[in-house]
């Protein structure tokens, strides 16, 4: 599957999912900017998605009915980044972004971006 494909399959919807390793599929937001996918963490536990993500790359996405093979890493740009995925969860949440930011700590959940890499 090629990435303008999967770029067609995140945009289509909201929601999604992901999951690290062998665990159960989770239900999730992932956006796409200049052909990457991205994630980030709205509760911020230490048994989370993420640390999992974090402490074993290797995942999957699901877009409807598609799974794809990942690998969760931190953006070596994320500073950079970081707008655009901003931009994008925008564009695709519209009002609701801003207001879910009013609710949790902006800087951690920016630091919290995760790439999701398709194998």
């Amino acid at each position: 599957m090629t990435i303008q494909e999967l770029e067609k399959l995140v945009q289509g919807q909201k929601v999604h999912q992901i999951r690290c390793g062998d665990h159960r599929f989770i239900d999730i937001t992932i956006v796409s900017t200049e052909g990457r996918f991205f994630v980030r963490q709205y509760k911020f536990g230490k048994r989370s998605w993420y640390h999992a993500f974090l402490a074993n790359s290797h995942g999957q996405m699901k877009l409807g009915d598609t799974i794809v093979d990942i690998d969760g890493v931190v953006p070596k740009d994320l500073e950079t980044i970081n707008p655009k995925v901003n931009k994008a969860y925008f564009k695709l949440l519209w009002i609701l972004y801003p207001l879910m930011r009013l609710t949790y700590n902006r800087k951690q959940h920016e630091a919290s971006t995760l790439e999701l890499i398709p194998k």
